[in-house]
Formats: C-alpha cells, structure tokens, sequence
C-alpha cells in the first residue's frame, strides 16, 4: 500500500488544475503516456535506473558521496526512498552519504511531459532534485552548453517554496522560476511537479499550475556562433533524482538538521515518475526576437546616473565600509580591505551597452593617500565577463582624470554593471571619485576581416550547426533551385538535393574576407559524399580545384553514406582577404558536406596571442572562479577559485595535430603572482568516450612570480590525431585548492616538431 494513496489520476488532476491554471493548462492526456516507474516492485528496477558515485565535493561544494547502498536508496511501501545518511566516527570525524539515481542509456526522451509525484526532507543543507540531463552531454559541449532542466529543487530550510530553472551558456545563464505554497509545504505531503518541454517553450507546473513558461535560451562555445534554436534543448535527455547535503547554495547542515533514521527529515519520498509524450514535434522554431537595448542618457550625452539611488555599496570576504555621496561625487572609506578585490565594491547597475558601437568611460579620482583601485564594466548575466576592464588604477593624493576607449564587440546587454573594486590591495586609504562619464563615441565596424575560431578554423560554422536553418554564415547562390537543408541526424551535413541537368556553378555556398597572411602555410579541407559520382568545384583566393567525389560508400551498420575526406595545403601570394567557395551543384545528385576548414598548418596557432585570443578559450568549471583577457600580447587569466580537480580551469585550444612517429618540443613563458604548480598536456579528445590520453605525457611545472621560460620534448607514439586538444590546467593541480585571488600571465606558446639530423 502506498504511504500517502493517490487520489487523482494525473490525467484527472491536468484536467482539474486547467481551470485554475496561472499559465498554459496541459494538452498531455493518459492517452500519451510512454513510460512510467510507480515503485511498486520489492526493488529498484535495475533496466530503467541508474545508481551514480561520486565523492564529496564532486559538485557544489556539496558534502555526500553518492553510492548504491540499500540504506541510501531503496523501495518501500510503494515509494522509492532516498536517504541522506550521517555518520560519526570515534575521531569526531563526520561523512554523509545518499542515493543519486538516473535513466541514463536506458530512457532518454526529446520533448514531452517530465512528472513526479513526491514529497522532499526537510532541514537546513537539504537539497533534493527531479531534474534532467542530455543523453550525451559531449554534443555541444559540458556543462553549461549542454544545458540542464531542473524540475523541481527544494531547499531543506525553506520547504514551503519550489524552484524550476533552466541552465545553459557559455557563459552560463540561466531561467528560474518560483512558486510558495499558501498553505501546507513540499515535505509533509506529496506534490506533483512536472515540465512540459517542447521545441521553443518549456513550462513548470506544481499540482498541475503552470507557474513558469521560458522561450529565451542559447548555447554557444566561446569564441563560436550560437548553436541552432532551440539547443540544447532539441536533443534527448534522461531524468534524474537525488538528496545531496550542503553545497554552495543551499548551505550546510547544522545542529537543527535530523538525520535520524527513525523519522523522515532526511528523506525523499517518490510516489512514481511518468513520462507523457506526443507522437510528433514543430522544431520549425525561431528564438524570440528580442528588444532592442535603449541607453538613457542626460542632455551631454552621459549614460551614468547621477541618482544617489543608482549606486550601490557592497562588501564580501571579510571587507568593511561605508560611501558618502550625493549621486555624482563619491567617497569610499574602508576600514578593513578583505581577502578579495571586490571586497570593497561601488557599482552602478543596469548599465546598457549596444553591440557595435565604441565608447568612452572617463572619471576624475584621488585617495587620502596613494593607492590602487580596480574598475571595469561587466556582465553580470553573463558570468560577470569583462566588456571593459578590470583596469588597476593608480591613484594619488592629487585630483588626476582618467580615460579608457573601448569596442562591445559582445551582443547587446541592458544588464551591464560598472564597478569599482576597492578591497585587498593593501591599503584602506578613502577613494574620491566625481565626473564619472560613459558615452557613445562611434560605431564598430563588425564586417572587418574573419580571423580564426578558438578551433584555428577561418571557416565559420564549418560543421552546419549555427544560425537559422543551421546554415548561419553561409551565403548561397542557387541558380539551379537545388533542394538545400541540413540533416536532422546527430552528423548534421549540409545537404544539396539538385535537379537534372545542374552544373557544378549553379549551386554555390561560400564565406567572403578570410583573413589569411601571406607566406603561412594553410590546410583546407572538407568531407562530401554523394548518391552517385559527380564532381565539386572548390575556390579559395587565386586556387581552383575540381574534386571527384564518388558514390557507394556506406556504413555497414546504418547504411549512411561515409564521406570522403579531401585536403591541400594552401599559401596565400598576399595578405588580401579571400573568399571560399563550394560548387555543389550536381546531374541529379545528393551531395553531403561537411568539417569545412581552412586553419593554419601549424600544432598551435596565436601562441604569442598577438591576435587576442582567436584560437584560444578559458574553460572555467562551475566549481572555479576565473577570467581571461589578453594584456600587453600576453593571456592573463584571473583566478579566485580554481576548484577541487586540476581540470576545472583550462587555457585550451582545439584542433590541433600529431603525427605518428614524430618528435615535438613544447615551450611557453608563463608567471603567476602567487607561486604555484600548474599542468600542461596535448591530449585526446574525450568528450564522446571520457578517454583523455595524454599524448605528451602529464607535464608539471611551477609558476614563480617571475617570467621564465618552460620546456619538454616527447614522441608521438599513437595513431596520427587531427583532433588533439592543447591544454595548460590551472585548478587544483597536485590536489591543491586554491581559493586566494591570484593572475596567471601565459605567452609565447609554441608546439613545434623536432627535425631529425
């Protein structure tokens, strides 16, 4: 018998809950149910679930670890049960334990109605989720890109109100919506939460009220174009529940917390999870357009506020303060400088900036005494990153102006934050700031010259995952009236269907203004396939090539075409911006094509960052805290937090390869101000197997806050890899966390083969 008898049907309850609905009432009915797990068996059903295991700390700072045991996870009276367990050793010593469970490789589902009846423990560090994860979180890329669905989250002292959010990026963002019960709560009696998911809209609902609708999403990797609407959410996920103790939000346990086994404090209760799902989907969607960015400004132009209630004071790690100001004239006193820069923190918010346009942010300054302070403008919805700054400003007792220009190259933002970081630089001297000014100084021309991706590819979306239709970037010249798409299998190939009688040049597909350099040396190349044999004109700069692409080959298993892979090196006469160009057009054929590139023939491209950071990206792990900006031709990466495992930051570059039998050296100059150990490798691409072989072996070192020089030598004894990833690790290397604010400054990279005599 179950512990709390089901009333409703769920078909009753979507029925019941339509009239009073705060949103949109359900269309799933009992009719569309594809999979269910009412927990009525002696135990878990080991086809449809999945245990996990991890340590402590292994996200969120959280302190459980997540095993299989019976006394963690188990089913009774009708309900799964997931227990946190506390355990105290003779030493005084504590470790917890509960059950993390998922469906994983064994029911992923794109689109429909995620439900779970179930009622949450309750106690300060609680945190129980039903919640979801793409089948293959490789597909576009880790967490945050691959996004992730939060049905429902509950915090252990707050039981009476329920999250549902959405996380994707990079940078990471995120939709939350909330819903407080009037009456009762989520612990002492069951509720039903569910997600109803479809191509373009997903929407939350508790006891079947649409309380949250969310049509506003992204997925991009830095550097690169944003992935087709709506990714992620266009691709299968599985569901998941777990009870994980302490972490970053939801706090830590405390001497209130029950952990004892005879009552149900520390226990999630599931009645069943269900699992509604239509037999077919519109993914013919486009993202919302949205407003456009409107700048206020006063009559001279100035986009700062000069309302005293525009400014806010903030303090954290220990900092203390106070600010004296009228709205246009600020003095900052602290009296204690903390343990980070913005310890001490003066900020405008709501700051708009438009894509496109250059500026001019200005302001007079002095201290009681000579000091630094930090400023930059960032984007706190989109991981606080730098649309100017941070900039260390040294001040002096005498009033000085100071002056910075810079270009939003990013997508307008009506969130951006200026600040002035005060805390943890040695001195508590007060700061007088007065005129401060942003203004609009011209426009940005944004059509200049295409340089490289973070993967070395001048080719923008060479693998036909970006923009509408999945075509972004391409410009198109279909003469013959070719049936043009992109595959809506996980290959995703440019696909030309041409009549009878086309010719190569009547279907063209091509990218203008690569910017290449004279005298280096590029690889072009691409994979096609086609249903019979023909021929594809390829055109880069002052080369034309003809390219015999024949038909039959197929994959054994699937049937698919396998293309054929085609490839030339390539040296421009000038540094002339060229265009690319495909001629697909065929007799009747169906051509697939895709991995356009053209990238520099080289391991590591921009090592000396003397084009910014084209070809590079910061990976930063939720459990991290870093940023990485080019300063003087040099990566500085700033670092607050590097996380609990080595890999949680990494400067990295994609795409780069090693030869069978070849010997390399591998030199780069880097500093850090706090000394430290940090981590380099070219290693396999692992992100569809977890297999991450370091083909050069780990190399260690240790960063002094002295400039020096590094170097290694190593022979490449696998098979040939086009696809090796180049990576300087700067988390937890050696195990060692590091939670004190230091600057990493890395140059002059250089991945070279090693001549025979």
């Amino acid at each position: 018998m179950k512990m709390a008898k089901v009333l409703l049907t769920s078909a009753a309850m979507l029925a019941s809950a339509a009239a009073f609905s705060q949103g949109k009432p359900s269309e799933y009915t009992e009719k569309d149910l594809v999979w269910q797990d009412d927990f009525n068996g002696k135990k878990l059903n080991m086809k449809d679930w999945n245990f996990e295991f991890h340590e402590p700390g292994w996200v969120n700072a959280e302190l459980q670890s997540y095993d299989d045991s019976k006394k963690n996870t188990y089913i009774k009276d009708g309900c799964l049960v997931i227990q946190a367990i506390k355990t105290e050793k003779k030493d005084g010593t504590v470790h917890y334990t509960s059950g993390r469970i998922n469906t994983q490789g064994k029911h992923a589902f794109t689109y429909g109605r995620f439900e779970a009846r179930l009622r949450v423990p309750k106690g300060k560090g609680f945190l129980p989720a039903f919640w979801m994860m793409p089948d293959d979180e490789s597909y576009y890329g880790q967490w945050p890109k691959c996004g992730e669905i939060d049905i429902m989250e509950v915090l252990g002292d707050d039981v009476s109100k329920l999250y549902g959010t959405l996380h994707f990026g990079e940078p990471h963002a995120m939709v939350q919506g909330t819903k407080t019960l009037e009456s009762g709560n989520f612990a002492d009696e069951f509720h039903t939460f569910a997600v109803e998911w479809e191509p373009g809209e997903i929407r939350w609902y508790c006891d079947g009220v649409n309380y949250k609708t969310a049509n506003d999403w992204f997925t991009k990797r830095p550097g690169f174009g944003e992935q087709t609407y709506p990714a992620p959410f266009d691709q299968p996920f599985y569901v998941i529940l777990n009870v994980a103790v302490g972490g970053s939000w939801v706090g830590y346990p405390d001497e209130t917390t029950n952990f004892d086994p005879n009552k149900d404090d520390a226990k999630m209760f599931v009645d069943y999870v269900k699992i509604y799902q239509k037999k077919d989907y519109n993914e013919d969607v486009e993202k919302p357009a949205k407003a456009p960015v409107v700048a206020k400004t006063d009559a001279s132009g100035n986009m700062v506020s000069q309302q005293k209630s525009a400014w806010e004071f903030m303090t954290a790690g220990g900092g203390a303060g106070s600010v004296e100001s009228d709205g246009s004239t600020h003095t900052i006193k602290s009296t204690n400088a903390g343990s980070l820069e913005y310890s001490v923190q003066y900020v405008q918010a709501k700051v708009p900036l438009n894509q496109g346009y250059s500026y001019r942010y200005s302001f007079d300054a002095y201290a009681d005494e000579e000091r630094t302070m930090i400023t930059g403008i960032t984007a706190p919805n989109n991981s606080y990153e730098r649309r100017f700054g941070d900039v260390k400003v040294k001040l002096t007792t005498k009033k000085q102006h100071f002056s910075y220009d810079f270009n939003m190259l990013a997508d307008s933002d009506p969130e951006c934050r200026l600040e002035y970081n005060c805390g943890a630089q040695g001195s508590t001297a007060a700061i007088h700031i007065s005129n401060i000014r942003l203004e609009k100084t011209g426009e940005v021309d944004l059509s200049f010259g295409k340089s490289c991706l973070p993967d070395g590819n001048y080719i923008a979306n060479g693998q036909f995952q970006e923009g509408k239709g999945r075509m972004g970037n391409w410009e198109f010249d279909n003469k013959a009236k070719a049936e043009i798409s992109v595959t809506k299998d996980r290959a995703r190939m440019l696909k030309v269907a041409s009549p009878k009688k086309a010719k190569p040049e009547d279907v063209i597909i091509k990218q203008t203004g690569l910017k290449l350099e004279a005298g280096t040396n590029y690889i072009v190349k691409f994979d096609a396939s086609s249903t019979k044999t023909t021929f594809i004109n390829v055109k880069y700069g002052e080369v034309e090539q003809k390219v015999r692409v024949i038909a039959g080959k197929t994959d054994p298993k699937t049937k698919a075409p396998v293309p054929s892979h085609y490839e030339w090196v390539y040296s421009p006469k000038s540094d002339k911006p060229i265009d690319f160009e495909l001629q697909l057009g065929s007799d009747g054929a169906t051509i697939l094509v895709d991995n356009v590139y053209v990238k520099e023939n080289k391991v590591v491209i921009n090592g000396d960052f003397d084009r910014g950071m084209s070809g590079w990206e910061l990976y930063a792990h939720q459990n991290s805290s870093a940023s990485c900006e080019i300063v003087d031709g040099a990566a500085q990466v700033k670092i607050d937090n590097t996380g609990n495992l080595d890999w949680m930051i990494q400067l990295k570059q994609n795409g780069c390869l090693l030869e069978k039998g070849k010997s390399y050296k591998v030199s780069l100059k880097a500093k850090s101000d706090l000394e430290r150990a940090m981590m380099l490798a070219l290693q396999r691409d692992g992100s569809k197997d977890d297999n991450w072989y370091p083909y050069s072996n780990t190399l260690r070192f240790t960063a002094t806050p002295e400039m020096k020089e590094y170097s290694w030598n190593f022979s490449m004894g696998m098979d040939s890899d086009p696809n090796v990833i180049f990576t300087i690790s700067m988390g937890a290397v050696s195990d060692k966390i590091i939670t004190q604010p230091h600057t990493v400054t890395i140059d002059s990279i250089v991945v070279e083969e090693i001549q025979k005599r």
